[in-house]
């Protein structure tokens, strides 16, 4: 970030004597304090107004013109950043040798938008007060500038880096199943401190249909893989927690579902013939509970491999005898009513 290398070249400002010269002037500035006056006239965002003002009066202009742009609502608070203007950068290469800034120097800053963190860093370190940073200023105002100075770093990287991305953007195409058969799905968990991922699992869903295996060799795979399969969505679920990175868990799991493959290609003769045991994902079906039927073993076991000899006749169900007897016995009830109220009237 180019706020790092202002840093780096305040070493090479030291050895140019600046910091000198900015001692001499603040010291010169002290002792003037009482005769400071500002000029009615010139405007903060009007740099034209700067031009026969002196070193200490455009400098104060040129705070306040910052200031006044970063607190007004009306004006975006990053606008200072990208703010370029050729009267306020010729005031301010006008008064840099008096400050003791080389032209280029400040040009180069003004022009990537630091150069009032710069000024205000090398002024305070050259008037360094004796009493600690704590002490000078309350702890509203320490928290105000906490906020500013990290919307200012951000408000850099949005002027000076997030541009750079646009070079590196890349098309988002979907990938369709039938190309990529395999998805993994990450999910992170973070610790009680939030200082650092921990154990990131991993999901593996693998479509079976979709695998370039022949037909005997995909039933294999459904046939190993046993609840791991849904026979809904055709998928071979997996999921993994052993290491704390995610990307160690989907390399886990690449190499078991590589051995489900390699164990059914190697038993693919004795295994294609049988049927699959899907009742691990039947469930109990609304439809089926309001017609009184009951999921018996005979409903859920594979028709393959039922023995007649061995067949159970189903029993039957109760509930359907009561609501039976119930409605017969409300109908004999009706036909009394009915009659006794026909001898009545004959009567």
């Amino acid at each position: 970030m180019f706020l790092k290398s202002v840093v780096k070249n305040r070493t090479l400002i030291k050895n140019s004597n600046i910091t000198s010269q900015v001692k001499l002037y603040s010291t010169f500035i002290e002792t003037q304090q009482n005769v400071f006056v500002r000029d009615p006239k010139a405007d903060p965002l009007n740099p034209k107004t700067w031009d026969n003002l002196d070193a200490n009066q455009v400098l104060d202009l040129y705070f306040q013109s910052c200031s006044m742009k970063f607190f007004n609502p009306k004006v975006a608070v990053q606008s200072h950043l990208d703010f370029h203007n050729e009267d306020e950068l010729k005031n301010l290469q006008r008064i840099a040798p008096e400050i003791g800034f080389d032209v280029q120097y400040l040009t180069k800053l003004y022009n990537n938008g630091v150069l009032s963190q710069a000024l205000s860093e090398v002024i305070s370190d050259a008037c360094f007060d004796e009493r600690s940073y704590n002490q000078r200023f309350s702890d509203f105002a320490l928290k105000e500038f906490e906020t500013i100075r990290e919307d200012r770093h951000y408000f850099r990287i949005k002027a000076h880096e997030l541009p750079l991305l646009v070079e590196k953007r890349v098309k988002y195409e979907h990938r369709d199943v039938k190309d990529y058969p395999l998805k993994f799905e990450f999910e992170n968990l973070l610790n009680d401190d939030l200082a650092q991922y921990k154990n990131g699992s991993c999901k593996l869903r693998a479509t079976v249909k979709y695998l370039n295996l022949p037909e005997d060799v995909k039933h294999v795979v459904r046939l190993l893989a046993g609840n791991r399969y849904d026979p809904k969505t055709d998928e071979v679920h997996m999921q993994s927690k052993l290491f704390d990175s995610a990307i160690q868990n989907a390399s886990s799991l690449k190499t078991k579902f590589q051995k489900l493959v390699d164990t059914a290609k190697e038993n693919v003769t004795e295994l294609k013939d049988l049927p699959i045991d899907t009742r691990h994902a039947l469930k109990k079906t609304n439809e089926a509970l309001k017609c009184g039927t009951k999921q018996t073993l005979s409903k859920n076991f594979p028709k393959e491999w039922v023995n007649e000899s061995e067949a159970v006749e189903p029993r039957l169900d109760p509930k359907v005898l009561l609501e039976s007897y119930y409605n017969q016995r409300k109908h004999l009830e009706r036909l009394q009513h009915t009659f006794a109220d026909i001898e009545t009237t004959k009567k």
